[in-house]
């Protein structure tokens, strides 16, 4: 009786060694695959990536910069009231395609009909509605008008 105890604590260790090796290796493949994962995190086109500063998550183009002209921020019950100016030597158009493409994929919901005059974009997302102007100004520069209000 005392042998087969033996041998069941010795299958035990076995199987409890086996174990420890199996996650051991699991451990440290998983460890070894962290960097990877952590590298597209901190990538330098994430690392370049601007945002305005009054909205954390509303990307801001390369080669524009805020003026810090018109800037205001109000919180209400309903949402905020965001208004805020950037600038930059960069094109009208090119300025007017990157927030056509990328708002869209941020969860912002393009209203084309309520575009009235030409260089405005008017996207809604949850509550709150966001008006973009381009506006071209002298030396090859484009202004950019970011107005946010509840919807």
């Amino acid at each position: 009786m005392m042998g087969q105890g033996l041998k069941s604590v010795g299958g035990d260790r076995k199987l409890t060694r086996m174990i420890g090796r199996v996650f051991g290796v699991a451990l440290l493949l998983g460890l070894g695959a962290l960097p990877f994962g952590f590298a597209a995190l901190f990538s330098p086109a994430m690392a370049q990536q601007k945002y305005l500063d009054a909205v954390e998550d509303m990307p801001l183009m390369d080669g524009l910069h805020e003026t810090g002209e018109g800037g205001m921020v109000f919180d209400k019950p309903n949402g905020r009231i965001v208004r805020t100016i950037a600038e930059g030597r960069v094109s009208l158009g090119t300025a007017r395609r990157f927030y056509e493409n990328t708002l869209p994929q941020l969860g912002w919901v393009r209203h084309k009909k309520l575009e009235l005059i030409g260089d405005l974009l008017v996207f809604d997302r949850e509550s709150e509605r966001l008006e973009i102007e381009f506006v071209p100004m002298p030396g090859g520069k484009t202004q950019v008008r970011f107005s946010f209000e509840p919807n």
